[in-house]
């Protein structure tokens, strides 16, 4: 067992391995609080800490070993968020998580955008801190843009052809 609390946690998700409870759950209490993953509920970082402004960090904010940031322990990372995303596809019948899963997708986003803009990168990974100055993993990774796939795929721009069985039927 594994006591530390990471997006890998909602992965169960797309399992549907919970109950529409626990998945509401799941998501307010983790994925929307701002002292553990950071999701603003309009994407729009409201309420958000300097420390886990981007959302998403890769264990919990809350954790003691969130601080130092180490490779696997804090940054932001885009497969996670494709995966995380995908995860809560299979509960879009459920309001919070809807708004939840296009929420992520405008932190995702933004923060992959952001770094474009500033330093023309495409991070390997990501600082969750608002005022990272660069990448804190390879400078030009072919994953980091992931993180703006998963709102073209929310906005409709494009449809994966080979997605686990449960999630093709949501496309």
């Amino acid at each position: 067992f594994y006591r530390r609390i990471s997006p890998t946690s909602f992965y169960a998700l797309g399992a549907r391995a919970a109950t529409d409870e626990q998945a509401i759950q799941l998501i307010t209490g983790w994925m929307l609080n701002r002292n553990r993953f950071c999701v603003a509920p309009a994407g729009d970082f409201v309420g958000n800490s300097d420390e886990c402004y981007w959302g998403l960090p890769s264990i919990a904010a809350s954790d003691p070993a969130f601080p130092p940031l180490g490779y696997w322990r804090g940054y932001v990372w885009g497969p996670m968020a494709l995966l995380v995303y995908w995860s809560l596809l299979e509960y879009d019948h459920l309001p919070v998580v809807r708004a939840t899963r296009k929420a992520l997708c405008r932190q995702m986003t933004s923060l992959m955008i952001w770094h474009w803009r500033a330093h023309r990168h495409i991070c390997e990974n990501f600082s969750p801190h608002r005022n990272a100055t660069d990448c804190s993993g390879t400078k030009f990774y072919h994953w980091g843009a992931l993180m703006g796939l998963i709102t073209m795929v929310e906005d409709g721009r494009y449809t994966p052809l080979l997605l686990p069985t449960p999630l093709r039927e949501f496309f």
